[in-house]
């Protein structure tokens, strides 16, 4: 395919700065839109319409900000798609979750669920985009982020890994959990513009591996050259911490599987693994 014009939205963002670099390697061009008044707002539709004009692809990805973020997230959308289909934008292309779409079968779900809001604003979008009329449309369905072990993010959700190499999970010991390095989000996008009667119209599920989280553990501490323990939280643990949206996340993922698509994913499309992701990312 000739080079487009993509606007990449939360350009500044891990994903975002993926689609952006990898997009201008392939010789794209790109303009990014990042969540600052001066810049372009989700809230802003005058500066969407500006943003979107002449574009030929839009990448949207809406990460919330807490419970109020996630709930604009589908006001937000509406206001990036109302202003790409007034400026003929031919082709949508989402960042998504992981199993959207399957909310009701999984475990323990309903209206008291942590993530109820979370995975109905997830399949609220995705319809939004498949339902917008664009040309083409692509939704990129995204697993845990390697980002999450990574300062500062890391310190809310593996506290203590950075400084003891021990990590704290509430994920099963049996689960096959599936991880990606985010911003390779950016290697999926320019595949798919590099073949857009293969990958318009479609879900992906991409994941770069799938492991438990033992043999998680067994990588990081290859590609690091320490040790790394795995220690699961104890019920008494789990209950001091209260409602906990971290530990409701690792559970549900234990819960609901990845499925077999790693292997083909990382194949297809190059995925970093484990062991490359923690040897460049991971300051030990």
């Amino acid at each position: 395919m000739a080079p487009v014009r993509i606007l990449v939205t939360a350009a500044t963002g891990t994903q975002g700065g993926g689609v952006v670099l990898h997009c201008l390697q392939e010789g794209h061009d790109v303009y990014a839109l990042a969540r600052s008044l001066s810049r372009g707002s989700y809230e802003d539709t005058e500066s969407l319409k500006r943003a979107t004009q002449n574009m030929d692809v839009v990448f949207l990805n809406v990460p919330g900000n807490g419970a109020e973020g996630v709930a604009r997230d589908v006001e937000h959308t509406k206001n990036v798609i109302g202003a790409a289909k007034s400026a003929s934008v031919s082709w949508f292309i989402y960042s998504s979750a992981m199993n959207t779409g399957k909310h009701e079968s999984f475990p323990g779900w309903g209206p008291d669920h942590l993530m109820h809001e979370y995975r109905l604003v997830k399949d609220a979008i995705e319809n939004l985009v498949r339902n917008a009329g664009f040309n083409r449309w692509t939704i990129i369905r995204l697993p845990n982020f390697l980002q999450n072990f990574i300062p500062p993010l890391g310190h809310y959700c593996f506290p203590g890994f950075e400084e003891r190499k021990v990590l704290k999970t509430a994920f099963s010991p049996e689960a096959k959990i599936g991880w990606i390095d985010a911003s390779d989000v950016g290697k999926v996008v320019v595949k798919a513009l590099s073949e857009p009667e293969k990958y318009s119209g479609r879900e992906i599920d991409i994941a770069a591996e799938s492991l438990t989280i033992g043999e998680l553990g067994e990588k990081i501490g290859k590609a690091i050259g320490k040790p790394v323990i795995v220690e699961p939280y104890t019920e008494d643990e789990v209950a001091a911490m209260g409602p906990n949206v971290n530990i409701t996340a690792q559970r549900w993922a234990s819960d609901v599987p990845t499925g077999d698509c790693a292997e083909k994913a990382a194949a297809e499309f190059g995925l970093t693994s484990v062991h490359e992701f923690f040897a460049r990312n991971f300051k030990t």
